[in-house]
């Protein structure tokens, strides 16, 4: 006999399965979060170092290319958490000077007050052997230690901030 009514296959989630589901994914947020706000912080501070050493190298490769001094120094004063720029001397028409600004929360110092670094057409430095430190806002967290020699090598170390 028939009844009139045909079976039907139900699709969809019921409300157990849906409150579960947003369970699950709210605990996986939880952990997914900071870890990802730690993985930035630690990319724009990389980030901030590479940039600050191709600052150096380009000064240093323009001074003896172009046979002139070429100067590295912060953006203000001698704040370099601000940023800092490659200034050409007005005698060099061919190259505009260049701005760096540093990512995220990351901050750079002179160790040594530098107000900036002269690198003369034979690549040698004006301020013997220059450090500089790099952290950003987090507490305890590893930034790097950045030395410019007099010759211009650098060295790009990992350092303990507080």
């Amino acid at each position: 006999m028939k009844t009139g009514f045909k079976s039907r296959n139900q699709f969809g989630f019921t409300i157990i399965e849906l409150m579960v589901t947003i369970a699950v994914a709210g605990v996986l947020l939880t952990i997914a979060v900071p870890a990802f706000n730690g993985l930035q912080a630690r990319s724009a501070l990389r980030s901030t170092a590479a940039d600050f050493i191709t600052a150096v190298n380009t000064a240093r490769v323009q001074a003896v290319s172009l046979r002139t001094t070429v100067t590295l120094k912060p953006k203000s004063g001698t704040d370099w958490k601000s940023g800092w720029v490659i200034e050409y001397p007005a005698s060099v028409t061919t190259e505009e000077n260049q701005e760096f600004l540093p990512k995220g929360t990351s901050k750079i110092e002179s160790d040594d007050g530098l107000s900036k670094i002269e690198f003369r057409n034979n690549g040698l430095t004006n301020a013997g052997l220059a450090k500089f430190s790099l952290c950003d806002d987090r507490t305890g967290e590893e930034g790097r230690a950045i030395t410019v020699s007099p010759f211009g090598k650098i060295t790009n170390e990992v350092k303990s901030c507080s």
